[in-house]
């Protein structure tokens, strides 16, 4: 994210997002957990199931590689990685 508009926020999509709501962890190389993000359920969903690749303090995290997880109802339902570059 460099606030150009292109590419400045990662989208992700979960299973039920509609339905369920559901909680986005981000989490540095180390464990860390660097950011956590509340998504409400209904058609406000897609809107709040964004990462602009700063932590839960507002501070951009450094460039390299993150690990996230996806929970609904305290069950994972996604995982996977986003690389942050500037």
């Amino acid at each position: 994210p460099n606030n150009d508009n292109i590419n400045d926020y990662c989208q992700f999509t979960f299973p039920g997002m509609y339905y369920s709501p559901g909680t986005i962890y981000i989490y540095d190389i180390h464990g860390v957990l660097v950011r956590k993000i509340e998504v409400d359920s209904g058609f406000s969903a897609k809107d709040k199931a964004i990462w602009d690749g700063k932590d839960n303090n507002g501070r951009n995290v450094p460039q390299g590689l993150y690990l996230y997880v996806i929970e609904v109802d305290g069950e994972v339902v996604c995982d996977g990685t986003v690389t942050v570059a500037r």
